[in-house]
């Protein structure tokens, strides 16, 4: 039997960002990428998500009214959110829990960390591996 991986939904719109969230996580888990809230919430209403990694900057509006939007529907609220975001400090991480965030993670982040907190609030069976170099 193959070991399914989680649905995990990255929002951001720097496409560094975006490319090396991708490198970390491709061999664990299916990957879905908005570069707007707006196609962050469409691809939301659409496939089963498992986690959230979601910036704080977007083009079209927070990543803090994001998770609010997606913590107050009955559907998704049950998703944990991760913001990966460059901004440091206690006043962007407290707005993110309020928002409903599970965790908070500034950039940029070693693979590790980004490994430990996402497999933190994945089910067990979900976890990801970290992926050598060896071939």
């Amino acid at each position: 039997m193959t070991k399914q991986g989680a649905n995990v939904l990255i929002v951001d719109d720097e496409p560094a960002s975006l490319e090396s969230l991708c490198v970390i996580l491709e061999h664990g888990c299916q990957l879905f990428l908005a570069e707007t809230a707006k196609a962050g919430l469409d691809y939301l209403a659409k496939h089963k998500i498992d986690l959230i990694l979601l910036d704080v900057d977007l083009p079209d509006q927070t990543g803090f009214s994001v998770c609010k939007q997606i913590k107050e529907h009955p559907d998704t609220k049950h998703i944990p959110v991760i913001f990966l975001t460059g901004y440091d400090g206690l006043v962007f991480e407290a707005q993110a829990f309020q928002a409903g965030a599970v965790d908070f993670i500034t950039k940029p982040a070693s693979p590790y960390r980004v490994l430990m907190r996402v497999n933190a609030h994945l089910k067990p069976e979900y976890h990801i591996e970290m992926q050598s170099d060896k071939k």
